[in-house]
């Protein structure tokens, strides 16, 4: 299953995240080439506040936008998105892109996002 080696690879990308507790990492597919990747940062990102509700706090750079940004619109639009988030100790655990990273991705044209649930199973959202 072609979902399920991408995901293994964004808990790889994960596992250089510095982030503490929540590492997460993306994977930018189009066709079936990777085009992109991207951790979670603890830094500001101003393409974020665009997206960002005030009442959630300052925009960080989440492992999705990482993965999109600089990318032109020719490879996002219609590409995949899988995002995998690890613990401490390397378990998957639910890494369901929140409001902010869902709004990025559909304004750039990301088609369908997959992403691990609490008990590290593969779900897929569609934008």
């Amino acid at each position: 299953m072609k979902s399920k080696r991408y995901i293994e690879f964004a808990k790889r990308i994960a596992e250089q995240s510095n982030y503490g507790k929540f590492r997460h990492g993306a994977v930018l597919v189009k066709g079936s080439s990777i085009r992109s990747v991207s951790t979670n940062k603890h830094r500001h990102c101003s393409f974020g506040t665009r997206f960002r509700h005030p009442d959630y706090g300052d925009a960080t750079l989440h492992a999705e936008l990482g993965a999109i940004l600089g990318i032109d619109r020719a490879t996002t639009q219609g590409a995949d998105v899988y995002v995998a988030r690890i613990n401490k100790e390397g378990e998957a655990r639910i890494s369901k892109p929140c409001q902010m990273c869902e709004a990025a991705m559909r304004h750039v044209g990301v088609r369908r996002v997959f992403y691990t649930d609490k008990e590290g199973k593969i779900e897929r959202m569609k934008l």
